[in-house]
């Protein structure tokens, strides 16, 4: 090697040396600033983590509003159910007192009614969600949006009366009751789920601005910049490692 040509060796490594020193010194500036910026830092970091607890509070709440919602629906199928079932015992209630019918007639149409009625019964006793009954009376449910509660009692079988055209009529008045709720009570839940839904994208959105930055790509670029500033360290060696050999050769 030339003494020109060491020079001119050394001054282009210490030029990629100063370069890539330069530009990790860059990268690990853009990093510190977004780590600031972005929640790794301990405050946005402590915010980070509250908003994610929030979100997954909220998706077990709707988890839950779900579950609330499945409950309710085979509520109010067993209550249709039920309603077509006390139709029927109306319009026999109805017949029963026309006073045109003889004993064994009537006789008939009460054992269609006793029938009938033990099937309400069966199908309320068999209404369950995860092996526990619906109809087990007040039952309460942690949503996304607080607690939430309805009065799920079975409708009273006992005072009908197929002689008593108005016991019917309360009987299907009570269930139509019992519906309504179930009705309101899904709607409400319902709106819960998507304000709980909407509520939830935000938090993540929030959460992800906070996390969300180009601090993979700097570190990249800091650890490229740091393999090119070791590369030129050697470089620079080398080239003193082969200057020392030409002076011990010179002088040899």
């Amino acid at each position: 090697m030339k003494l020109g040509n060491f020079s001119t060796n050394a001054s282009m490594s210490s030029h990629y040396l100063e370069q890539a020193q330069a530009n990790s010194a860059k990268a690990l500036n853009n990093i510190s600033a977004q780590r600031a910026l972005s929640g790794i830092d301990s405050a946005n970091l402590a915010i980070a983590d509250s908003l994610r607890s929030q979100s997954s509070t909220l998706e077990q709440g709707v988890a839950n509003a779900n579950d609330a919602i499945g409950i309710l629906q085979i509520a109010d199928s067993t209550l249709a159910n039920i309603t077509q079932s006390a139709d029927r015992i109306g319009e026999l209630s109805v017949r029963y007192s026309s006073g045109i019918l003889n004993a064994d007639q009537q006789k008939m149409i009460k054992s269609e009614v006793g029938a009938l009625t033990k099937s309400m019964q069966d199908s309320v006793d068999q209404a369950s969600f995860n092996g526990k009954n619906v109809f087990g009376g007040h039952m309460s449910f942690l949503t996304g949006n607080g607690m939430k509660g309805i009065n799920l009692s079975a409708p009273k079988f006992g005072g009908i009366d197929v002689s008593d055209i108005n016991s019917v009529h309360k009987f299907i008045g009570g269930v139509n009751a019992l519906r309504g709720e179930i009705g309101a009570a899904q709607n409400g839940i319902l709106s819960g789920i998507n304000a709980s839904l909407t509520k939830n994208v935000a938090l993540k959105q929030s959460e992800s601005q906070l996390q969300n930055n180009d601090i993979a790509k700097n570190i990249s670029a800091f650890k490229q910049n740091d393999l090119q500033a070791n590369a030129a360290i050697l470089a620079q060696a080398h080239n003193t490692a082969s200057l020392q050999s030409q002076f011990n050769r010179l002088l040899g």
